[in-house]
């Protein structure tokens, strides 16, 4: 009971919540019901290493520097604020049963606004070390979006329809996992398809079944003729 009452305490809840919808966005994700993309996510590092959102030219060096170093570029968003995520609520969890108790027995909004901030602050550098051994992990041959059109991939989730659908595309390293959109038909995990567009704006594939075999089997004479 005290453990719960420390983790739902002001400047340890944010983190707790934080967490906790991680743990619950990615459960739904592996089950198949949502795409493994993080919601709001106004800028994003493209395939190619390009940035796609609201980002004035002034500032794309700088954003481009940030996400580097955070290494934002090199390690999946999803894996990324998972890390974070849990360092976030250990740091604060820790700072506050050794420190913080003993300043502060019940900070209001203010205290507590600033305690979150200061967690944060020290999360994320913390975040950047963690994750930097992984950057070898997801090392993969230069693709850009446009590249892919016309390739043949698997659906990995467990369905794929007009409204919601990832594939895995085979690389030399290790697979990509794509948010697709079926072209019409409802298509189970493990079908082949073909990546027919790419929608830059929603960042989004269209993909389309695969027809040899409905074909090959369409174009053998009929053995009653």
């Amino acid at each position: 009971m005290e453990f719960l009452t420390t983790i739902f305490s002001g400047p340890i809840l944010p983190a707790t919540l934080f967490l906790g919808f991680l743990v619950i966005w990615n459960l739904l994700a592996v089950a198949g019901t949502f795409d493994l993309e993080m919601p709001g996510s106004d800028i994003d590092v493209d395939i190619d290493g390009d940035i796609d959102g609201h980002i004035h030219p002034a500032s794309d060096g700088l954003a481009l520097l940030m996400l580097k170093w955070l290494n934002l570029k090199d390690v999946p968003l999803v894996l990324w604020m998972g890390a974070l995520g849990v360092i976030w609520w250990f740091v604060s969890g820790v700072l506050w049963s050794l420190i913080d108790v003993h300043f502060f027995s019940r900070p209001g909004w203010l205290w507590s606004g600033l305690l979150v901030v200061r967690n944060l602050a020290l999360a994320v550098p913390l975040t950047k070390l963690a994750t930097s051994p992984m950057r070898g992990w997801f090392a993969t041959e230069r693709i850009d979006s446009l590249s892919l059109i016309g390739q043949e991939c698997q659906i990995s989730s467990s369905v794929a329809t007009p409204e919601f659908g990832q594939v895995k595309f085979k690389t030399e390293g290790s697979p990509l996992l794509l948010n697709v959109r079926t072209d019409g038909p409802h298509l189970a995990q493990g079908a082949r398809v073909w990546i027919t567009h790419y929608d830059a704006k929603r960042r989004l594939y269209t993909v389309s079944p695969t027809t040899v075999a409905t074909t090959a089997s369409s174009d053998k004479p009929d053995s009653t003729s």
